[in-house]
């Protein structure tokens, strides 16, 4: 039932829409049938091999251009003359000025250690004590040796005063009062030995405390308590009297190098030197020579001479046994021509610098080697001041392949 007022609306059939074609999105280039693909178009190939072609030859025209135009400030530097400071560098080794290993005078065991390695002891501080064994019983029996002795003594003291007087009174025979006297003198000298065995034990007692020969430090430690150990060689370091000493005894701190035969002529006593140590790199200590041994040592066919150096102050944070590299003051030197250091090469075993050659490539240059400051080398032969040669090789070189 329809409602009143509310008339049926009229429906409209669909139409169907065609479809846009090709055409009508837009024009379409035209290109005949039988006309090759791009790709196969001879005209842009010779395009590109040409626009390679450009390319290889710019490139190859930077490579040759960069080393002929480039800054070679930053890669070399120029010999000069001048003067270097006059320095004989060796090594060496942190000793002790004084070392002793110390031991008993008698063989015996340890019984107590008193001292650690590191403790600084005065002259005459107890530093051990050996163990007495029967000494104390032997002492013993001495001591009533001697008491025995003494009252023998007093008896013939006694018996000679009496015989003494009734030989002045003629009472008795000189032969009487002879052997009364030879009675006397003999008891005396068994008192006289008594006390002098007695005594020899005392020292024996005594040295069973091992003492400081001198103030120092103990630098190391040989034995424990219970150890045996025997009377050495103090000033011995060979690894048998170590083994049977206590401790080792050192006083202050010396540097010994070892100068080559060729530079021990620049060195004399009294002479400053420069110390450093791979402890404290960034440091330097002074010291001077102190003492030249007269005898060479020859060690793998390389003849050198001991040099002593001692530092004119205590350095407490330098300790014996560190490895040294010593430099030795000699005044300053005057050099022809100098290269920085660090443009010294080798090639084949033999020492030189690089040249620039005329491609501004590195070209090896052998040369003599003089003395070296450090930051600058001496240049005896081979090389004229004002040349350029390389401190470091540049990206172009082909001495990198």
């Amino acid at each position: 039932m329809r409602a009143a007022g509310n008339p049926i609306p009229t429906l409209t059939p669909l139409r169907r829409v065609a479809p846009v074609s090709a055409a009508a999105s837009g024009p379409t280039p035209l290109r005949r049938p039988d006309a090759p693909p791009p790709w196969r178009q001879p005209r842009l190939w010779a395009a590109a091999a040409v626009l390679v072609a450009v390319l290889a030859g710019v490139g190859i025209w930077q490579r040759q251009r960069g080393p002929r135009e480039a800054d070679l400030g930053a890669y070399t530097a120029l010999a000069t003359s001048g003067e270097l400071p006059g320095v004989v560098s060796a090594s060496g080794e942190l000793e002790a000025e004084q070392r002793v290993n110390v031991s008993p005078k008698r063989q015996g065991v340890l019984e107590e250690l008193l001292v650690e390695e590191g403790d600084v002891v005065r002259r005459g501080q107890p530093l051990a004590r050996m163990d007495a064994g029967d000494l104390n019983e032997r002492l013993s029996e001495l001591k009533a040796q001697l008491r025995s002795a003494e009252a023998q003594l007093a008896r013939s003291r006694s018996e000679l005063e009496r015989n003494e007087r009734l030989f002045r009174e003629r009472a008795i025979s000189l032969s009487d009062y002879n052997a009364v006297r030879s009675t006397y003198e003999v008891d005396l000298a068994a008192v006289q030995a008594a006390r002098q065995r007695l005594e020899a034990r005392r020292v024996e007692q005594q040295e069973l405390i091992v003492r400081a020969p001198f103030d120092g430090v103990i630098s190391q430690r040989f034995a424990d308590p219970g150890s045996f150990v025997t009377p050495t060689t103090t000033a011995s370091a060979t690894a048998g009297a170590t083994s049977s000493s206590i401790v080792e005894l050192s006083q202050g701190l010396e540097v010994v190098a070892k100068v080559p035969e060729s530079d021990i002529g620049r060195i004399s006593v009294g002479q400053p030197a420069q110390v450093r140590v791979d402890a404290f790199p960034e440091r330097s200590f002074a010291a001077r020579v102190r003492r030249i041994t007269p005898r060479a040592v020859k060690l793998n066919n390389v003849t050198s001479f001991d040099v002593f150096l001692e530092f004119p102050e205590p350095q407490p944070d330098l300790r014996i046994g560190m490895t040294a590299d010593v430099g030795f003051q000699t005044g300053a030197v005057q050099a022809r021509t100098l290269v920085p250091t660090v443009a010294i090469v080798t090639e084949e075993g033999r020492p030189g610098v690089l040249l620039v050659d005329k491609d501004r490539q590195p070209r090896f240059q052998p040369v003599e080697l003089g003395i070296s400051g450090g930051r600058d080398t001496q240049i005896l032969s081979g090389l004229e001041p004002g040349t350029r040669v390389f401190i470091d090789l540049p990206p172009w070189s082909r001495r990198r392949r």
